[in-house]
């Protein structure tokens, strides 16, 4: 897997955009991928595009990152239709796991928990965590009405670490999400 940092001019922003909007309902996109892109240069964030070895010229999908001391805040991590289904997913996020060696990786995704539109879809992306190396933490977020469960790809979760990297990510002014535990 070949990752690219990708910039608001990159040729691969057009195929992003719609991949953004197709793959992420609208109460889970937090700001817009315009927003984002404006504020590469502006946050410590990156848009990593993915690029299958075979073929590194096919844009197969991104993921967007925050990087901390010792950890890394992965958000909005989307495979391109036409390659999901081939494993292409789990093979990303191997080459994530080595991209960042020696980081935490942590994610926040849907709960299923909740009663939604798309029940199927977060309990797909909850499954795809779990099996590749994810820990639920036992912590959840909501945010724009929706409940995120917190997870890491190790079993010690540095609850401090996690809101450094989600506020680095966040435009000056914009909410962050407090942590809470259910009950």
């Amino acid at each position: 897997m070949i990752f690219r940092e990708l910039t608001p001019n990159h040729p691969d922003i057009p195929a992003v955009k719609k991949l953004f909007e197709e793959s992420f309902p609208e109460n889970e996109r937090t700001m817009s991928m315009d927003v984002i892109l404006a504020n590469l240069k502006l946050m410590p964030i990156k848009l990593l595009g993915i690029y299958p070895e075979e073929t590194p010229d096919t844009f197969a999908g991104f993921f967007l990152t925050a990087e901390g001391k010792t950890s890394v805040y992965l958000t909005y991590l989307a495979i391109c239709p036409e390659q999901r289904s081939g494993g292409i997913g789990g093979k990303a996020m191997s080459a994530i796991r080595e991209y960042y060696k020696g980081k935490t990786l942590l994610f926040s995704y849907e709960s299923p928990f909740e009663e939604s539109d798309n029940a199927e879809q977060r309990e797909r992306r909850r499954k795809f965590h779990l099996r590749n190396g994810f820990y639920e933490t036992g912590w959840f977020a909501k945010l724009n009405g929706t409940e995120f469960i917190i997870a890491c790809s190790k079993e010690d979760f540095d609850k401090d670490e996690f809101l450094s990297s989600l506020a680095s990510m966040v435009p000056e002014g914009a909410p962050i999400p407090e942590l809470y535990r259910r009950d």
